[in-house]
């Protein structure tokens, strides 16, 4: 996908005002922007933004790394995995009623942000686990 030339231009512009005079890494930075700007316009433009998930993944993306593509796709990415964990996770040992209970005060404590909620998921399961060894 084609960036336009605003972009370009802007990320040339970054590259040379972070690293004045360091052009191999004005360079680097733009080939790994223009790359990540590349993948966050196809997932813009082919994802379903309208899926409450996604959109809200996508989100926190853009709101938090506003111009810096690299990071944006790292967040959405990330947040993306997170939030398909945390849906999935299931616990053969653990009563489904508890599972459930641990899931909605994750979401309800960390609404819009998947790592958390599956990093607290994780530590009451684990929790649980050894209470229950």
């Amino acid at each position: 996908m084609a960036l336009s030339a605003d972009v370009i231009g802007i990320l040339r512009s970054k590259a040379a005002r972070d690293w004045p005079d360091d052009f191999e890494m004005q360079r680097h930075l733009i080939q790994h922007q223009t790359e990540a700007a590349e993948k966050m316009s196809f997932y813009l433009d082919k994802l379903d933004l309208e899926n409450s998930v996604t959109k809200g993944c996508m989100t926190k993306a853009l709101e938090e790394w506003p111009g810096d593509f690299e990071m944006q796709v790292h967040v959405f990415e990330g947040q993306m995995e997170a939030a398909s964990s945390f849906f999935e996770f299931e616990h053969a040992a653990m009563p489904s009623e508890t599972l459930e209970r641990i899931k909605l005060k994750a979401f309800s404590e960390w609404t819009g942000d998947f790592e958390m909620m599956l990093h607290v998921l994780r530590g009451q399961v684990s929790a649980w686990e050894e209470l229950h060894a």
